[in-house]
C-alpha cells in the first residue's frame, strides 16, 4: 500500500514515527511538506505531485499540519487535501474534521452540539465586548483561535489586564476567544482515541505554580487508572469531530468532567513513554484497514 505523510514547515518526531512505522508494516512510504504539493484538475483526471514526483496513486495520506502561510495559501492547501479525498485517497485525519479540531471556536460548538460538557466560550472581534465579558466572568482565559500545546493561552485574574491584552490582540487582527476559567485541580487527563477505541491514557500534572498542564509547558504525564466515564467522554469527543485519531484533554471540575479540546494532530511521545503503547502502529493499522489496493 502507498502511504504519504505530509507535515507543515518541518517534521516532528510524531510524523517521523508515522513514516517509519508504516514502512515497518510493509507499506511504500513517501513524506514531505504540504507546501511542496501541487495538483491538477482536468475533465480527464485529477493529479497530484510532491515536488516533482507524482503521488496520484497514493492510498493513504496522513496530514499532520496545513503548515504556515497566508489565508490564501492555507485555503488552497485545505481545498487540495479535500480534493485528494474526493479523488479516492483516504486522508487521516479527514480534511474538515482536521480543520475543525484546529479551530478552537468550531471545536467548542461541535462538542456542545454533541451534548458534551465544555467551558463557556465567548467569541468576538470587539475588545470592548471581550472586556465586558471578562469582567462578568471574573477570572477568564484567552485562547488563540489556532494554537496547540497551550501556546498563547493567557489567564486573567484582573479584567483590566485582560483589556490591555485584548487591545493589543485586536490591533494585529486577532479574533478574541474568552473562556470561563475552570478551577484546575493541578491535573487533567489525556485520552488518546484511535477509531472508537481508547488506546492510551494518562494524567497530566502542571509544573509548580502553573495553571497549564501541557507537557510542552513543563507538565508531566503519569500513567494512572482513569475512570470509565472519562474514557467514554474521550471517544464521544473524537466522534463528535469526526476524527480517526485524537488526543482528547479532559478536566475534572467541581461540576464534573469537562472536555477541554480534541486535538486532530496530537503528539504522543510523552504518552508513549509513560504507557509503553505503540500509538503510531495503532494509527497506521486503523488508517490502512479495509483499503483495497489496485
Amino acid at each position: 500500500m502507498k502511504v504519504l505523510v505530509l507535515y507543515g514547515g518541518s517534521q516532528s518526531a510524531n510524523g517521523v514515527e508515522l513514516r517509519e512505522t508504516a514502512a515497518r508494516l510493509g507499506h511504500e512510504v513517501t513524506s514531505g511538506s504540504i507546501m511542496d504539493v501541487s495538483s491538477e484538475i482536468s475533465n480527464e483526471a485529477s493529479r497530484f505531485w510532491l515536488d516533482r514526483d507524482e503521488i496520484t496513486d497514493v492510498d493513504v495520506c496522513f496530514v499532520r499540519s496545513f503548515g504556515p502561510g497566508t489565508c490564501e495559501q492555507l485555503t488552497r492547501r485545505i481545498s487540495m487535501i479535500e480534493h485528494m479525498e474526493l479523488s479516492g485517497i483516504r486522508v487521516v485525519n479527514p480534511t474538515y474534521s482536521f480543520r475543525r479540531a484546529r479551530d478552537k471556536y468550531s471545536t467548542q460548538y461541535a462538542l456542545s452540539g454533541a451534548g458534551l460538557p465544555i467551558a463557556t466560550t465567548y467569541t468576538t472581534e470587539s475588545m470592548e465586548r471581550a472586556y465586558r465579558r471578562s469582567r462578568e466572568m471574573g477570572v477568564s482565559v484567552y485562547k488563540p483561535i489556532l494554537s496547540s500545546m497551550g501556546k498563547g493561552s493567557l489567564k486573567f485574574d484582573d479584567p483590566e489586564i485582560a483589556y490591555n491584552a485584548f487591545k493589543m490582540l485586536s490591533r494585529v487582527g486577532m479574533p478574541l476567544i474568552v473562556q470561563e476559567y475552570l478551577e484546575n485541580p493541578g491535573r487533567d487527563l489525556r485520552v488518546f482515541v484511535v477509531g472508537s477505541e481508547v488506546v492510551a491514557t494518562a494524567y497530566k500534572y502542571g509544573g509548580p505554580g502553573e495553571w497549564k498542564t501541557n507537557v510542552a509547558q513543563g507538565g508531566k504525564m503519569v500513567d494512572e487508572p482513569v475512570p470509565e466515564e472519562i474514557l467514554d467522554l474521550g471517544v464521544r469527543a473524537a466522534e463528535a469531530l469526526g476524527l480517526d485519531y485524537s488526543g482528547v484533554d479532559i478536566m475534572e471540575t467541581p461540576r464534573g468532567p469537562v472536555v477541554l479540546e480534541a486535538n486532530g494532530s496530537p503528539g504522543w511521545q510523552a504518552l508513549k513513554a509513560v504507557t509503553g503503547v505503540d500509538i503510531a502502529e495503532k494509527i497506521v493499522l486503523h488508517a490502512t484497514e479495509g483499503i483495497r489496493v489496485g
